[in-house]
């Protein structure tokens, strides 16, 4: 996740594409539908370990990791400060906004 919201933040191109309804090259649909495949798999797996929220889906990491990329975007600055800034909202999304976990 953290080398998606680096691609997204530094490479302008990769929004568009991968927003795309159809795609121009079908190399390009192949690669999207094995990237969306693999993050299933992997998402799957986690939430069935118990390290993910039971009420959230695969699809649910597109908006959010793309509102990730956006506001890192925003901020602006250099792009090795839009990483940094993308990285802290990733781990922030992550963790969660409290400053010490919630005891049961």
């Amino acid at each position: 996740m953290f080398r998606t919201v680096e691609a997204q933040v530094t490479d302008a191109s990769l929004a568009p594409v991968a927003a795309a309804t159809t795609d121009t090259l079908p190399r390009t649909t192949e690669l999207k539908e094995t990237l969306r495949s693999v993050g299933t798999a992997l998402f799957d797996r986690a939430r069935e370990a118990g390290a993910v929220r039971h009420d959230l889906a695969a699809a649910d990491l597109v908006p959010l990791m793309c509102g990730i990329a956006y506001a890192a975007t925003v901020q602006g600055g250099a792009p090795t400060d839009r990483i940094d800034t993308a990285h802290r909202y990733l781990t922030t999304l992550l963790e969660g906004l409290r400053a010490t976990p919630q005891r049961a």
